[in-house]
Parts: C-alpha cells; structure tokens; sequence
C-alpha cells in the first residue's frame, strides 16, 4: 500500500497528465521494433564475438559481475521502497593494468529510462563504451538496475527513484570493500579506492540523488537538466504516466509482474527523441532495443526534482555535465551545473549530438572528453 505522500505525487499531476491525448497503453503499444531495420540473432552473436575478440587482444578485462542490494530509500526523496534483496548484475570492463593498481579507480555508470546495460555495451566498434574508456585507461561498472534488462524485476509499481539512488550507493559500497561476485570466471573481485558515478537522463538524476550520500567521488551527469526539460520530455513524461496510471490499483503487489511502459511509443519516436544524426549501423542495433521502464521510476521524477534544486547545493564532488546540443529532451546544461554552487564543475557540449550523446556523431570526443576528465579524479 503506498504512502500518502507517493499518492499525492501520482494526484499532482493527474491534471497535466489528463490534458495529454492517450497515445499508448501498455497492453497494445506498438512494439520497440516496429518499423526498424532488423537485426537477426545470428548478426548480433557475431557482433559480440567481434568485441570480445578485440578486448583480448587489447588486454581488456571484461567480467560478468553481481551485486546484492536492498530495496530501501535513505536518500533525500521521499518515496516507498519494497524492503526486498534484489540482484543486480553487469559487467566490470577494464585494462588488466588498472585491476592491478595499487588504488584502482572505477566509473558506476546508470543508464537511462528507455535503455538499459546495453548502452554503454553497444556491439559496434567505436561506440561501445565500455570499450572505448578501457582503451583509455579507465575502469568501467555497467549494469541494469533493478528493474531493467537481466536483474531482478518487481513490480514496476514499487521501484522509486529515492530507493534507486539508495542501491546505487549500497553498490559503491560494495565496489570499496570488493563485497560482490565475479560470475564464469576465476578471476578475483577488486577492491576500488575511487568510485565515480556517472548517469544519462534518469540515471544522471538516480546518479545526483545517490551522489548526495556523499560516498562518490566525482560525479557526471549527461542529458539531465532539471529546470531544461523540453516541451518533447513533458508531452511523453504525461503521456507515459497516463499510461501507467491506467493500469495502476490496489492490487499490484512487489511480487507480481506488471507496471511497466514505454516512454517513447514505436521505433521511429524512439530514434526521432534520443538521436539526432547517429551512424545507420548504431540506429540498426540500437533501435530494436528500447526498453520499458518502471512506472513509479517516472512517477518519482517530479519528486526527485525538487529534491535536486533544494540539495544539489550540498554536493561538493567535482562534477561534470555532458550535454549535446541537439539533445531534444533536455537542455541548459550550464544552469544544471550551477546548481552544484559548492562543487568544481566543468562542460562538455557536443555539437549535431542528440540525447544518446555516446552512440551519435562523433562519439570519439565524447570518449576523450570524459576520459581526460576522469583522469585528473
């Protein structure tokens, strides 16, 4: 049963979201892949076996690991969390020379509302990001959070930002003491004695939230701006929470499968929102993988905005923005840095770059770009 105040949240914008035409419900919207180019699974197995051969041969380790977490919110955004343990599971992608430093740094990356894992592990070369910061010299933590890809997946109703933000901090915890298992390898957990957070969209916010914990070292927040939302963010923020409204009751339960929607509806809504001019090779792999999210996720944003503009002063990490210029959910990178007012913050704006600011133009100065940043950390 949620509390009064996630009830209140949900009520607050039943008045916007009512004026936004119902363009899906989630038992007949238009599947992620309609109208895109197909990729079969035997393409998709050769693509992985290409970047796992070019790993090798660059002596770049790349482990399957996971991490146990509890669904509990001590973050600075109220919300009702489950209380449940959940596994979350990723990859820790590095050189072999970094797993061997003395004080070894490692970036927690969170992916986005419509993607999961799988954006920063793109299988096409020069845009798998993973990869592409490993060739620099930078250790990489990419996962699905719980409710995404191949963790744990509750109820979509019962998944709150605050509580994410919380298991993001329970899992740099777990980074520090080596409190998690490398799975289909011998090979030993590392201990990390820096941990940057970095997100894109939601998980840049997730990434804030957990940041104000004040366990994370650095911070960087791509495509993210909480007084730069576009009209595009809140027509399909509205029209996915009238979406996930619809299908909310009294019934649904942590444990039963349900509260999942799609914030973009059909592929070419999907490119048309988070590329701008990406490589049709990108567009190929990437369009047929667009990802539900849990509701109460989107639900807790409006929450979690407030929460920024009242505690991102307190953060004072060195932070960086990432933003692309034709990024058309969110703009005004430089007036979300300033509401780091206690923090050393810097810019990075990519020109022709859309919302999936790794996987568009020129993804080579993004990768350098944050590559140098994380090098002075």
């Amino acid at each position: 049963m949620p509390r009064m105040k996630d009830v209140g949240i949900v009520l607050a914008a039943v008045a916007v979201a009512a004026a936004v035409p119902l363009v899906a419900n989630l038992g007949a919207a238009p599947g992620p892949t309609a109208g895109a180019q197909q990729i079969s699974d035997e393409t998709r197995a050769q693509a992985a076996e290409a970047t796992a051969r070019r790993l090798a041969d660059a002596d770049i380790v790349d482990l399957a690991v996971e991490f146990t977490v509890r669904d509990v919110n001590r973050s600075a955004t109220p919300c009702t969390p489950t209380d449940e343990t959940y596994t979350v599971r990723g990859h820790l992608t590095a050189p072999e020379s970094v797993l061997a430093e003395e004080d070894p740094q490692v970036t927690l990356y969170q992916h986005d509302l419509s993607a999961n894992e799988w954006y920063w592990r793109l299988d096409v070369p020069g845009y798998h990001h993973a990869e592409e910061l490993a060739r620099r010299g930078h250790a990489s933590l990419t996962i699905d959070r719980v409710g995404y890809g191949a963790s744990d997946r509750p109820n979509g109703y019962h998944l709150c930002l605050g509580a994410q933000a919380d298991m993001t901090d329970q899992i740099i915890g777990d980074l520090r003491a080596g409190d998690y298992r490398v799975v289909e390898s011998t090979a030993e957990v590392v201990e990390f004695s820096s941990v940057v957070l970095a997100g894109l969209g939601t998980g840049a916010q997730i990434a804030q939230h957990a940041a104000l914990f004040g366990n994370a070292d650095g911070l960087v927040v791509m495509g993210w701006a909480d007084l730069g939302r576009t009209n595009r963010f809140m027509t399909r923020f509205f029209a996915g929470l009238s979406t996930c409204m619809q299908s909310a009751g009294p019934d649904q339960q942590p444990e039963v499968d349900g509260g999942y929607a799609y914030f973009d509806v059909g592929a070419t809504q999907y490119v048309e929102t988070n590329f701008h001019d990406a490589d049709p090779e990108v567009l190929a792999a990437a369009t047929p993988l667009q990802t539900r999210h849990p509701c109460k996720e989107v639900v807790s944003q409006l929450e979690g905005i407030s929460t920024d503009l009242r505690e991102l002063p307190e953060v004072t990490t060195p932070v960086l923005g990432v933003y692309g210029t034709e990024d058309s959910l969110f703009q005004d990178g430089e007036e979300q840095l300033a509401l780091f007012s206690e923090a050393d913050t810097e810019l990075i704006t990519l020109p022709d770059a859309g919302h999936y600011v790794g996987l568009d133009s020129e993804p080579e100065l993004f990768h350098d770009g944050l590559a140098d940043w994380l090098a002075a950390r």
